[in-house]
């Protein structure tokens, strides 16, 4: 095989980034089209990416044989802005997994390294990446995640054999959800107002300022990052609903459906609001549940980091995975003056919105 090169992307690279799409398994010639718009949306449109690379390449002078996604962002950090960035999106040709395949993934990560000036993080990475990431000395911890069930056969047949069984056992615990929902979700709460939301405007400005050092580590999120992020992205996929009084927005809550091949799975992608105030938590919560249950979902998963919130989600019978965390990887924590701070996941207010994964949830 011919030596690479790790470089940054640039746009005269989208036509052999479609070539090494077309050899992923797991997409047909659309969802490599789609995948690649995506792509597209990522790199060259992010609002706090400025003349930054924001994927690496492994190139062998006729073809790109890899990729490497990195995301630079603002971060709130006890209320200050803070440079960071994500790691993501790791791909590698299937010819070039075996032999220089570990020596690619490594230049790649430490291209990345070396060219961000501040900490780095990957979050819900593989099994693969984290062995790689441990090996190189990354900083490893976890953050709790949740499940809410309106349905738990689909969950229980995989569990439970034989699936007779599991269907039997499964009526009960489906009558039990759907009491506690009823009474959960009864009444509205005071004065607050829940609308669907088509577009963030200056008033998440506001919001994300007022609350900025209540809450913990997070994205900076903007009303132009939440924008790229969640509503104008490519293929759409997110319902974005925002609590307000008074004209006064009070928080926000992203929601995504997935379709499985025997259900449809929900996400809580994304939850802001002041941490202290629990009513508009709980409503915001309150829409979701309703949300979900009007489209079909059987299962609802969250990923937090915060109890403040996640005291919450237990409220409304949402149960800890007691099993399984979802990982989380630092690096370059040595050129952060906060690095104490970043290495501890109780600090963080990280959610699956920190993730690359439910922007490519579109193409199922």
């Amino acid at each position: 095989m011919k030596k690479t090169t790790v470089r940054a992307l640039e746009r005269n690279d989208i036509e052999k980034m479609r070539e090494l799409l077309l050899n992923r398994e797991d997409l047909d010639p659309q969802k490599v089209e789609r995948r690649l718009k995506i792509i597209e949306w990522i790199a060259f449109n992010n609002p706090y990416a400025g003349r930054e690379p924001t994927y690496f390449i492994a190139d062998d002078g006729e073809k790109i044989v890899a990729h490497l996604g990195r995301m630079p962002l603002e971060f709130r950090i006890k209320g200050k802005v803070r440079k960071g960035y994500f790691a993501h999106d790791l791909f590698v040709h299937p010819d070039y997994r075996k032999g220089s395949g570990f020596f690619i993934v490594s230049s790649l990560y430490r291209a990345v390294e070396k060219q961000s000036d501040s900490f780095c993080c990957l979050v819900w990475t593989t099994d693969l990446n984290l062995e790689l990431q441990r090996r190189r000395g990354y900083v490893e911890t976890s953050c709790e995640r949740y499940y809410k069930f309106f349905d738990p056969y689909p969950k229980l047949k995989k569990a439970v054999k034989p699936e007779m069984a599991a269907r039997i056992a499964s009526g009960p615990l489906k009558l039990l959800f759907w009491v506690g929902d009823l009474v959960l979700t009864a009444g509205k709460i005071d004065s607050t107002s829940i609308d669907k939301i088509a577009s963030f405007d200056p008033r998440f400005d506001e919001l994300n300022s007022r609350i900025a050092g209540k809450v913990g580590i997070c994205v900076n999120k903007t009303s132009k990052y939440l924008n790229w992020r969640y509503l104008n992205k490519p293929f759409g996929g997110f319902d974005v609903f925002a609590a307000s009084k008074n004209g006064i927005i009070l928080g926000f809550i992203v929601l995504n459906i997935t379709p499985k091949s025997d259900s449809l799975d929900g996400t809580i992608v994304d939850l802001m609001t002041d941490p202290d105030d629990r009513q508009t938590i709980s409503a915001l919560l309150k829409t979701a549940i309703i949300f979900f249950k009007q489209k079909g979902v059987q299962t609802i998963r969250c990923c937090m980091s915060d109890d403040r919130y996640s005291s919450a989600l237990r409220k409304f019978l949402f149960f800890k995975d007691h099993i399984k965390r979802e990982p989380v990887m630092m690096a370059n924590l040595d050129k952060c003056e906060d690095k104490n701070d970043i290495a501890q996941i109780k600090n963080w207010h990280l959610t699956y919105g920190a993730s690359d994964e439910l922007m490519f949830d579109s193409l199922e």
